[in-house]
């Protein structure tokens, strides 16, 4: 064998012994060299759309290159979680999701096309949303016990939206109906965005919903706000009592609040991964940002992707007992 041949070899197996490493998150040093797409999957309005304009507006500061966001609606966010996964873990493709379609629908859905916890990785739980719940501007409660009231006394009569069937708001009202012994029917729609335009328009009695999607309409006074499911009062709403406060605590261990974060296809490199993490953390560190944060009722967190990881897999645990204890499904 010539000289130059053997040099080819060796040059032939460096470059074959280097493909698993990149897979397994080698450095990807011009990352990134083309727009990214940022996917939700919910239609414009709610919550996980409004924090991921954030990242449009913003990232692309950090990062030379657009962030283009993607609304692909439908089933609670699973169409477009099953997408992702699918995506080439190249860190083109990523997603903003709130904790409820790959948490709660692990159980809600009987034959997801995805794993929640083996087919995503974490790139950071960015912020914790506590969610609210809401009647319209016209509604005779005045407070949550009024709406509880009003539930005994004609069951099956009083309506509750969510941003879905087998979301976080659904299950929430679910939990409602069995801590205080009331038949109230569920009415789904596909966003929080439309769900509380509905709501706004009077067509359901009350709903759940995240602070964010809720607090421009409560400023415009189009709904009301009855209770937080927080434990403590937040400062975007500070005359609203917590559930505690208004006489419905949630059971021990139950955290009635949701997170969102953004993951991406689990085999992407670490590289890129925690580049995206750093930049998105400055991202939600503005000034700016935090004090956007706080007036539409989010708290920041910018978590590493192993924490968001870690909480993704306990919440699929955690929900998958009350979503067996209410009997709810989503298919």
């Amino acid at each position: 064998m010539t000289k130059q041949a053997v040099v080819a070899v060796l040059l032939a197996a460096v470059a074959m012994a280097a493909q698993p490493a990149h897979a397994q998150g080698g450095s990807v040093p011009n990352y990134p060299e083309r727009p990214i797409r940022l996917v939700v999957g919910f239609p414009p309005g709610g919550a996980t759309d409004i924090l991921a304009r954030i990242l449009q507006q913003h990232l692309p500061e950090q990062i030379g290159q657009p962030a283009v966001v993607d609304n692909r609606g439908g089933a609670s966010g699973t169409i477009a979680a099953a997408m992702v996964a699918k995506a080439p873990p190249d860190g083109y493709t990523i997603m903003m999701v709130p904790s409820g379609p790959y948490t709660i629908s692990a159980s809600t859905y009987s034959n997801l096309p995805y794993d929640a916890v083996r087919d995503f990785a974490g790139v950071s739980l960015l912020v914790w949303v506590t969610n609210v719940i809401v009647v319209p501007q016209n509604s005779p409660a005045k407070a949550l016990q009024d709406l509880i009231r009003m539930a005994r006394e004609k069951p099956g009569h009083v309506t509750f939206s969510s941003s879905g069937a087998g979301s976080l708001h659904h299950l929430s009202g679910e939990v409602l109906k069995r801590l205080t012994g009331t038949d109230m029917i569920h009415v789904p729609f596909k966003g929080a965005g439309p769900a509380m335009v509905a709501l706004a328009g009077s067509e359901v009695t009350f709903g759940f919903t995240s602070m964010p999607s809720a607090v421009p309409l409560i400023s415009a006074k189009r709904i009301r706000p009855l209770a937080v499911t927080s434990v403590k009062r937040m400062p975007a709403l500070p005359e609203t009592p917590t559930m505690i406060e208004a006489g419905v605590p949630p059971p021990p261990g139950l955290d009635i609040r949701e997170w969102y974060g953004v993951i991406v296809p689990a085999a992407t490199p670490a590289s890129i991964v925690n580049k995206l993490n750093a930049e998105m953390v400055k991202v939600f560190k503005r000034p700016d940002v935090q004090k956007r944060l706080t007036e539409m009722g989010a708290e920041f967190v910018g978590s590493s992707p192993q924490a968001l990881s870690k909480q993704l897999a306990n919440d699929v645990r955690t929900w998958a007992k009350w979503v067996k204890d209410v009997g709810i499904r989503a298919d």
